[in-house]
C-alpha cells in the first residue's frame, strides 16, 4: 500500500502541472488563500460564503507557511493526500474485507483523478483533503466505538464534533450517523408502527449531544465570520433542487465511481442491503451523501465521491461473494473483469493528466471521459461540460455498465442470488 501511494504521489507531483487560473489558486482557492492570510493576522475571516465558515484548513496552512498560503496548502494537502489511501485501507480491513480486496479498492481511491492524491498537485488550495482525513477517521471511530460504553462513546464524538466542524460543515453528517449506531432497521414482516415503537424504546436522546455541540460550533463560526454576498445553505439547496437534472446527477454518479464499481454494486445489491442492515449508521451516512450530491452544489462528482469509502466497501463485499463463481470459469471471468477494469481505468483517467483551466476550447471525443491531457477542464464535470461531451459521455457510461451487468449475470448465474456467506463478513 505504501509503495502504491508513493508511486502515485511521485507521478502526480512530478508530471501534473498546477492550475493556472488566478495564479494557481483556482476558483474557491482565492477565498481560502485570503482566509489564511486573514487568520494569520488574527482577523476574523472575511470572504465569500460558504468558504468563510471553513476555517480549519486555512488556519493550518498559514501555520505551516505564514504569509504564503499557496505553499502552506501544498504542504498540508500534499501530506494528507499521501495518508488518506492508507486510512481507507485500514478501515476496509476493519469492516472485514480481505487484504487483497482492500488493497485493490484503496488503489482505485489513490488513482482516481478527482480524489486528493491526484487532484492536489493540480488544485492545491482547497479544504477537501483535511475533510477526507476527518471523514476516514470518523469511519474508523465508528468501528472502534462499536460495543464501547455509551459515556465514553459520547465523549469521543463530542470532541470530534468540536474539532471537525470548523474544517467543513458536512462533517456534521458522521456525527449524526453515530447517533443511530446499534439500532436495528425494520425486520421482514414488521409494520412501520411496530418498528417506530421499538425504535422509540431503543433510542436515547443523549445520543444527539455530539450533534448539538457540532451545531453550536457551526453557529458560533457563523456569528464570528464575516461572509461577503447573500449565500444561504437552504437557498442553495432549493436552487440546486430545481437546477440539477436526473441526467446530470446520473452522469455525475457514473463519473464519480466508474463503471466497474457500479456494475459490482448493481449485481451485489442484496449483499449491500445485508451489509447496511447491520450498520444503520452507514446507511444514514450514505443517504446523506446521496442527498448532498443533488443539493450541495454543481460539482456532483466530488460531492458523491464523499461516499466512495462506503460504495467501495459494498462493491468489495459483492466481489468477495462472487469469487467462487468466477473461479469456476477462469477464462470468461478474466475477460469480464478485464472489461470492467478497462472501463474503470478510463473513467479514472489513469492514462491522462488533468487539463489546465482556462484551457483549450477544442472538443475532444470522450470515451467515458475526454481522452486527452489538454482541452477543457470543465468538460470533466457533468454539470459544467458542454452538452455534446456530456451526452456522449453519459451514453457511453450507460452502455458500458449495461454490457458489464448483462455479462456478469450470464457469467455468475445464480451466484448473484446467493448471499448467505456474506452475512458473517459484514
Amino acid at each position: 500500500m505504501l509503495l502504491l501511494v508513493a508511486l502515485t504521489g511521485w507521478w502526480s507531483w512530478t508530471r501534473q502541472a498546477p492550475i493556472s487560473l488566478h495564479g494557481g489558486l483556482g476558483w474557491d482557492g482565492v477565498d481560502y488563500a485570503a482566509m489564511a492570510e486573514q487568520l494569520g493576522r488574527g482577523e476574523a475571516p472575511r470572504t465569500a460564503a460558504p468558504f468563510v465558515y471553513r476555517i480549519g484548513a486555512p488556519a493550518l496552512a498559514d501555520w505551516l507557511a505564514p504569509g504564503d498560503a499557496l505553499t502552506g496548502f501544498r504542504w498540508l494537502n500534499g501530506g494528507l493526500a499521501l495518508l488518506l489511501p492508507c486510512l481507507l485501507f485500514a478501515w476496509l480491513r476493519r469492516v472485514g474485507l480481505r487484504p487483497g480486496t482492500a488493497l485493490l479498492l484503496s488503489a482505485l481511491f489513490a488513482t482516481q483523478w478527482h480524489a486528493p492524491l491526484r487532484l492536489t498537485p493540480f488544485y492545491p488550495v482547497h479544504v477537501d483533503p483535511l475533510l477526507w482525513a476527518f471523514w476516514l477517521l470518523a469511519l474508523l471511530g465508528l468501528e472502534g466505538s462499536r460495543g464501547a460504553r455509551e459515556s465514553r462513546r459520547l465523549l469521543g464524538w463530542s470532541v470530534f464534533a468540536l474539532v471537525a466542524v470548523p474544517v467543513r460543515e458536512v462533517l456534521l453528517l458522521p456525527v449524526l450517523a453515530q447517533s443511530v449506531q446499534g439500532l436495528t432497521l425494520p425486520q421482514p414482516g414488521e409494520s412501520a408502527g411496530a418498528w417506530l415503537r421499538r425504535l422509540g424504546a431503543e433510542f436515547r436522546w443523549r445520543r444527539l449531544l455530539p450533534l448539538a455541540l457540532g451545531l453550536a460550533v457551526f453557529l458560533l463560526i457563523q456569528l464570528w465570520a464575516q461572509p461577503v454576498g447573500s449565500y444561504g445553505f437552504l437557498k442553495t439547496a432549493v436552487l440546486w433542487l430545481w437546477l440539477k437534472s436526473v441526467p446530470h446527477y446520473l452522469h455525475g454518479f457514473c463519473q464519480a465511481l466508474g463503471p466497474g464499481v457500479l456494475v459490482l454494486l448493481g449485481l451485489g445489491w442484496r449483499t449491500a442491503r445485508l451489509g447496511l442492515a447491520r450498520r444503520p449508521e452507514l446507511l444514514v451516512w450514505l443517504a446523506g451523501v446521496l442527498a448532498l450530491g443533488w443539493l450541495g452544489g454543481s460539482d456532483t462528482e466530488r460531492l458523491l465521491y464523499w461516499g466512495a469509502p462506503l460504495f467501495l466497501w459494498l462493491a468489495g463485499l459483492a466481489f468477495e461473494e462472487f469469487r467462487g463463481g468466477l473461479r469456476r470459469r477462469p477464462a470468461a471471468a478474466a475477460a469480464w473483469l478485464g472489461f470492467l477494469g478497462l472501463g474503470q481505468l478510463l473513467s479514472q483517467r489513469l492514462f491522462w493528466l488533468i487539463p489546465d483551466s482556462p484551457g483549450s476550447e477544442r472538443l475532444v471525443w470522450p470515451l467515458l471521459t475526454p481522452l486527452s491531457s489538454t482541452g477543457r477542464y470543465l468538460d470533466l464535470w457533468s454539470q459544467h461540460a458542454v452538452p455534446e461531451v456530456a451526452v456522449l459521455s453519459l451514453a457511453q457510461y450507460l452502455v458500458w455498465i449495461a454490457v458489464g451487468w448483462w455479462w456478469g449475470l450470464r457469467l455468475l448465474g445464480n451466484s448473484t442470488q446467493r448471499h448467505g456467506g456474506t452475512e458473517q463478513k459484514t
